[in-house]
């Protein structure tokens, strides 16, 4: 973690936008660190809140997009290959693609919310060859309020911006309550499109 923040200390925009990227290509690299840390440098006026905001959700954006391609382009075989110590198996790997095809945008926007999968959806959308357009529309309507989120929490804790790593669970409890009420909300209003016709 010394190494991150000492990265982003340095290297200030550019370290933001490499990390970000990085971690949204599946590298192991949590946001809260990274967006938690540059919301305490917008605190200390080092950065500036919507520089930091725009270049965050960019960097998520090119990162998502690059994973997406490896589905695309890897398949099935390329995430075999690649999770396969994560415990991921070829069923599960089926079942997400069905997801994908089934619910589409809803899977991608509810997905960038989720912490432990928000960074991994990218690659079963890229899989089941979901639409690129749709990708990107949800990717960055789901990527910006996690970035505006975690940075400004960063810049209101200021100096104790590390709590946000103590209270990931909160974190997680939250981002979910908040996937699984646009899940339902998205579902009834299909539901209710389908009796309009």
């Amino acid at each position: 973690m010394e190494l991150l923040i000492s990265f982003l200390s340095d290297w200030g925009y550019i370290a933001l936008f490499i990390c970000m990227a990085l971690e949204n290509m599946n590298i192991p690299i949590p946001s809260e660190i990274i967006l938690g840390f540059a919301g305490f440098l917008v605190s200390q006026q080092i950065f500036s809140f919507w520089p930091t905001i725009i270049i965050g959700t960019a960097a998520g954006i090119a990162g998502s997009l690059l994973s997406y391609y490896m589905g695309l382009k890897g398949g099935r075989e390329f995430m075999l290959r690649h999770t396969a110590k994560g415990g991921l198996g070829a069923k599960k790997l089926i079942a997400a693609k069905n997801w994908f095809e089934t619910y589409g945008g809803i899977a991608v926007f509810t997905g960038r919310l989720l912490p432990g999968i928000r960074t991994f959806i990218s690659l079963p959308a890229g899989i089941a060859h979901y639409p690129l357009p749709q990708f990107i529309a949800y990717t960055i309507i789901g990527t910006i309020p996690w970035t505006i989120f975690l940075v400004y929490t960063g810049e209101i804790l200021g100096e104790n911006w590390m709590l946000l790593l103590e209270y990931k669970i909160e974190i997680a409890l939250i981002s979910f309550l908040t996937a699984g009420s646009i899940a339902v909300a998205f579902y009834f209003w299909q539901k209710s499109k389908k009796h309009e016709k």
